[in-house]
C-alpha cells in the first residue's frame, strides 16, 4: 500500500511538475514603491517602520556586498528576515575598497558573486542585482573611468548569472548624473554614448535600470526640477538611449538636511512621491541612506539612536499600498499574521502556490477531505477549503478549535439564494462575508461563537459565502464592492 502510493505521488508529481522560472516584470504586480538604503544586512530590523508604514507592504531594501563578506549565514539569515518582514532586497555588489579607491571589477568577481547568491534563498522570485557602483566616478573603479571595461563587465555577468539562475534580475548602470568630465570623472550623459559605442546591444544586458536620481545642486534642489541633476534624472538618462521598455529603480535619492527645514523637507517629499507614484515605469525609491554615520549624517533616515530625523519621519508618514510580488519557492504572499485576533494561532506570512496546494489536494482526497483553493480579496490572499455540497455546508467550521490566520472556509451553492447559517457547535468567533457574481455585498463582524440561536441570513440572494476568523475583515479593511476571485 505504501510503495503504490509513493508511486501515485510520483506520477502526481511529474504530471504538475513546472519549468524553470524566469525574471518576471514588477509593474505587472502591485507594488509598493516605497524602499531604504542600508549599508548593512543587520539594519533590516528597522526598515519596515519606514517602508510599509500607512498602510504598506512588501516594500524595498537596497544593501551593498563586497568581495570580502560572502558570509552565507549572515546573508541567508538576510534573506529570511526580508521574508519575515516583507521586504523586497536589491542586491548591489561592489569590489574591494582600497583606501579611498574602489577596486576594478574583473569576471572572477562576477562568477564568485553569482555562486554565491545562487546558493541564498531568496523570499522573492525575481533577485536583483545592481552591477557595481557610480562607475564613472574613477575612485569607483579603480582609480580610472573605464566605460568601455564596465561594458564588457555588464556583458559577462548577463551570461554569468542567468546561467547559474534564470530569476536574477540585472540593473544598472547606477551612474551619478552630477559629475563633470574631469581628470577623476566622466559625465553620464558621456559614458552613456560611450557604453553604446563600444557595444550597441549593452542595454538588452540590462533587465531593469537603476539610476540615482539626486535632488542636485546640493542634494537641496526643488522636487518639481528635471533635467540630469534632478529626482527624475533617470527620465533623461534614458530618453536618448536604446533601453526599451524596462522598469527602473531609483536605488539612491534624498535631500540633505542640513540645508532644509523639516517642513520643507516634509513638503519635498510628498511631492517627489506624487511624482514617483505616478510614473508607471518606476518600481522602486530606495532612498539613500538609514544610518550613514558622520560620512552621510546630512542624509542619514535615523540618528545614531535610531530616532528619525526629519527625512525619516517623512518617508514614515507617506501613504503607501500593498505590494504583491511573486515569492520563491513557489509561494505566494497572504496577509502578514496579526496576533490580536481571537482563536488563531501564529502562521507564516506566506503560502504554497498552485503545485504544492495541487499535491495537497492529491493527498487530501485521498483522506476525504474537502478540496482547498485560493481566494483573492482586492489585494489579499487566503488559502480556503472549499464547502461545495450539503454535508459540507451543514457541517462548515463547527467543532473546531481554531482558523489559521490567512485562511477560511468557502461556501460555494449552485444558484443564487438566501442561505442560513448558525453558530451551533462553534469554539470560535468568525466573521461572515456574503458574495454575490464576484462582489462582496455584506459582511457580518465578529459573529460570537456564544451565540448558537441565533439565524444569519444575508438581505439578498448570494452565490458564495466566506467565514473567516472574528476580526480578519476589519484588520484587513475588507468592504462591500471590493471583488473576489476564485484560483484553484
Amino acid at each position: 500500500m505504501i510503495l503504490k502510493f509513493a508511486a501515485l505521488l510520483t506520477i502526481f508529481l511529474a504530471c504538475f511538475s513546472s519549468p524553470v522560472q524566469a525574471i518576471y516584470d514588477p509593474r505587472s504586480v502591485n507594488n509598493n514603491k516605497v524602499g531604504v538604503h542600508i549599508l548593512d544586512p543587520h539594519e533590516i530590523g528597522s526598515v519596515p517602520a519606514l517602508v510599509n508604514s500607512q498602510g504598506g507592504d512588501w516594500g524595498y531594501v537596497t544593501v551593498p556586498i563586497q568581495p570580502t563578506d560572502r558570509d552565507k549565514d549572515k546573508w541567508q539569515l538576510f534573506m529570511e528576515k526580508c521574508l519575515e518582514l516583507h521586504l523586497i532586497p536589491i542586491i548591489r555588489i561592489t569590489t574591494i575598497p582600497l583606501g579611498g579607491t574602489w577596486s576594478a571589477a574583473t569576471p572572477t568577481d562576477l562568477v564568485d558573486f553569482a555562486n554565491f547568491l545562487a546558493e541564498l534563498h531568496w523570499p522573492v522570485e525575481n533577485r536583483y542585482i545592481i552591477i557595481f557602483n557610480e562607475v564613472n566616478r574613477s575612485s569607483e573603479w579603480g582609480g580610472d573611468v573605464d566605460p568601455a571595461t564596465y561594458t564588457h563587465i555588464v556583458r559577462n555577468a548577463n551570461t554569468i548569472f542567468k546561467e547559474r539562475n534564470a530569476d536574477f534580475f540585472l540593473l544598472g548602470p547606477s551612474l551619478d548624473s552630477a559629475l563633470p568630465n574631469s581628470q577623476t570623472s566622466m559625465s553620464a550623459s558621456v559614458y552613456l554614448k560611450m557604453m553604446e559605442q563600444e557595444d550597441s546591444q549593452v542595454w538588452d544586458y540590462f533587465d531593469g535600470w537603476s539610476s540615482h536620481s539626486y535632488p542636485n545642486p546640493g542634494f537641496s534642489a526643488h522636487p518639481s526640477r528635471t533635467g540630469w541633476q534632478s529626482i527624475v534624472s533617470y527620465r533623461t538618462e534614458t530618453s536618448t538611449l536604446a533601453f526599451g521598455d524596462k522598469p527602473i529603480f531609483v536605488t539612491e535619492t534624498g535631500w540633505d538636511q542640513s540645508k532644509l527645514s523639516p517642513s520643507i523637507l516634509a513638503s519635498y517629499w510628498s511631492q517627489a512621491w506624487n511624482t514617483w507614484n505616478q510614473d508607471k515605469n518606476l518600481v522602486a525609491v530606495t532612498p539613500f541612506v538609514l544610518q550613514g554615520g558622520n560620512q552621510f549624517a546630512p542624509l542619514s533616515l535615523t540618528s545614531s539612536e535610531g530616532a528619525l530625523n526629519p527625512s525619516g519621519l517623512a518617508l514614515q508618514r507617506l501613504p503607501k499600498i500593498s505590494g504583491f510580488p511573486r515569492l520563491a519557492n513557489n509561494t505566494l504572499p497572504s496577509p502578514t499574521p496579526t496576533p490580536n485576533l481571537e482563536s488563531t494561532v501564529a502562521q507564516p506570512s506566506y503560502k504554497p502556490k498552485s503545485i504544492v496546494l495541487k499535491i495537497e489536494n492529491f493527498l487530501r482526497a485521498l483522506f476525504g477531505l474537502q478540496k482547498k483553493l485560493y481566494l483573492q480579496v482586492e489585494n489579499d490572499y487566503l488559502v480556503v477549503e472549499l464547502a461545495g455540497n450539503a454535508r459540507d455546508w451543514e457541517k462548515g467550521l463547527s467543532g473546531r478549535d481554531h482558523l489559521a490566520l490567512g485562511e477560511g472556509m468557502l461556501f460555494v451553492f449552485p444558484k443564487d439564494h438566501i442561505p442560513t447559517f448558525w453558530m451551533k457547535d462553534m469554539r470560535f468567533s468568525l466573521d461572515i462575508i456574503w458574495i454575490h457574481n464576484g462582489e462582496i455585498v455584506s459582511i457580518l463582524s465578529n459573529v460570537s461563537k456564544d451565540d448558537q440561536k441565533t439565524l444569519y441570513s444575508p438581505s439578498s440572494p448570494v452565490d458564495m459565502v466566506l467565514e473567516v476568523p472574528g476580526g480578519w475583515a476589519e484588520q484587513k479593511g475588507y468592504q462591500t464592492g471590493m471583488k473576489v476571485k476564485v484560483y484553484d
